[in-house]
């Protein structure tokens, strides 16, 4: 990966160079908001002598490529679990699938097969998928697809809101954050283990308004994922482009059929009722 991205970096480097000494500058790089660029122009704004510099500074160049699998790895991780998960709830949910369905086609038209040039042409119309996006977060809710983890610091406690209990952080400490048992908890969610996107359209007082700081599958606060809308930007294109063409189906008699082969039939397992669930160390 370092031998692709190397040279990318370098020859957006140039093109910087190229546009920051010229007074009309017109290269690809002129108002770009991708990563790389964003990083590239804050680099020659901070080091004054990097325009005249024939070559990046290697530690920024390494920092930065460090960065760009961080987006591209991690990323591609929480998109492709997350379209999986999507896909099974909407395949056993029919009454979701349609409601889906009827927000694309009223969004992009009735043709599924042309979904990619309005998309193309007016990027901002994956703004306007309300259920589209409560489908994701719901799904996302069920199947958070990470959790994180934090270090104690000096001093630190962590209080029980049942009984003030209070228990140290110190440094040392590792604090697993996990984010499937928040986002399954009965105190914070009601109806807890049901798929509700319409929890997500609900107006503040209603019983499935979501409480603050309860769904956390990017996490929160200045340590939050700062992949997240490019997750969800992801998340709304693929499912957009694929609700509507394919009809997904679970294939669990087939593989039921192939354990019975084997006389495997007694490992088959559920979770909640589901026999898609997520595991650790390959156990459920």
């Amino acid at each position: 990966m370092n031998e692709y991205l190397s040279p990318e970096v370098d020859k957006r480097f140039a093109k910087h160079k190229e546009a920051s000494m010229s007074e009309n500058p017109t290269s690809s790089v002129a108002g770009s908001r991708s990563v790389v660029d964003l990083a590239l122009t804050a680099y020659l704004k901070g080091k004054s002598d990097a325009r005249s510099s024939a070559r990046i500074d290697p530690i920024f160049k390494e920092i930065a490529i460090n960065q760009m699998k961080l987006f591209l790895f991690s990323g591609h991780d929480t998109t492709s679990s997350t379209v999986c998960y999507v896909l099974y709830l909407l395949s056993i949910y029919p009454t979701i699938l349609s409601r889906l369905r009827e927000e694309h086609e009223k969004v992009f038209g009735s043709s599924p097969s042309q979904v990619s040039t309005p998309i193309s042409q007016c990027p901002h119309l994956l703004n306007k998928l309300p259920y589209t996006t409560a489908v994701i977060k719901e799904s996302m809710r069920l199947f958070p697809a990470a959790s994180t983890t934090r270090s104690g610091e000096p001093g630190f406690k962590i209080t029980d809101s049942r009984n003030g209990l209070k228990y140290p952080a110190e440094p040392g400490t590792l604090i697993w954050l996990v984010s499937h048992a928040c986002q399954r908890d009965p105190a914070s969610w009601p109806r807890a283990t049901q798929f509700l996107p319409e929890r997500w359209l609900a107006k503040e007082g209603d019983e499935l308004f979501p409480k603050q700081g309860a769904w956390r599958p990017f996490e929160h606060g200045p340590r939050s994922c700062i992949g997240k809308e490019l997750s969800m930007l992801e998340l709304k294109i693929v499912i957009c482009l694929t609700a509507r063409r394919f009809e997904i189906s679970a294939a669990y008699d087939k593989l039921d059929a192939a354990m019975d082969a084997r006389r495997m039939s007694d490992k088959v397992r559920t979770v909640n009722g589901e026999r898609a669930y997520q595991v650790g160390k390959g156990e459920p």
